[in-house]
């Protein structure tokens, strides 16, 4: 998952292991640190396999790496790109770091990338809505009154949280109407 979001930001430019830090900083979940203990090794990593360059340069008097995407690089993240997104706990990060990285795809991709998400949307809506009945259904039982109404409340939010993904999502595939699928397309939105 990592492996993505490093690669698309190196295809722009090269940077520094102190920029590729905030930009996965900025494409996690608000307030999460990604620390150099952990960013580090991913680009070792990624070293070692011959994805990326690491340089040493002097930025302000502080030596700093600074890591440029190879060939070999480009082509992984170009599979990376293409492969289907696992239906796990790290899916909704992925598929924001790949649509980071939509407009070096063509429409007919990008169409399906974000059909893929609408999918894995509307499949956690079935569960929330399953979840809703069952606590109705529950929620009367002295024992449980005490969780079902801010679980309901909680589920509530999540399915808000939802729909704006939905709506999101759907203002997308607007955009791209009457696109062929091999245009490219990357316009700024309004």
């Amino acid at each position: 998952m990592y492996d993505l979001l490093i690669l698309g930001a190196l295809m722009v430019h090269d940077r520094t292991g102190y920029k590729l830090r905030l930009i996965l900083e900025g494409n996690l979940e608000p307030r999460r640190k990604f620390s150099n203990g952990v960013l580090y090794p991913l680009l070792h990593k990624l070293q070692a396999a011959g994805y990326i360059e690491l340089s040493q340069i002097v930025v302000n008097g502080r030596e700093q790496k600074l890591a440029h995407i190879t060939p070999a690089g480009r082509q992984y993240f170009d599979q990376l790109m293409h492969t289907p997104i696992a239906m796990d706990a790290k899916r909704e990060s992925t598929f924001m770091f790949k649509f980071r990285a939509l407009g070096r795809e063509n429409v007919g991709f990008q169409r399906e990338t974000i059909n893929a998400y609408i999918e894995a949307v509307n499949a956690d809506c079935v569960v929330y809505k399953w979840v809703l009945v069952h606590l109705h259904e529950v929620g009367g039982r002295p024992e449980r009154k005490p969780d079902a109404g801010w679980t309901v409340r909680t589920l509530q939010l999540q399915l808000a949280i939802a729909q704006a993904k939905l709506d999101w999502a759907q203002t997308q595939l607007d955009a791209l109407a009457g696109k062929a699928d091999t245009d490219s397309w990357t316009a700024m939105p309004e």
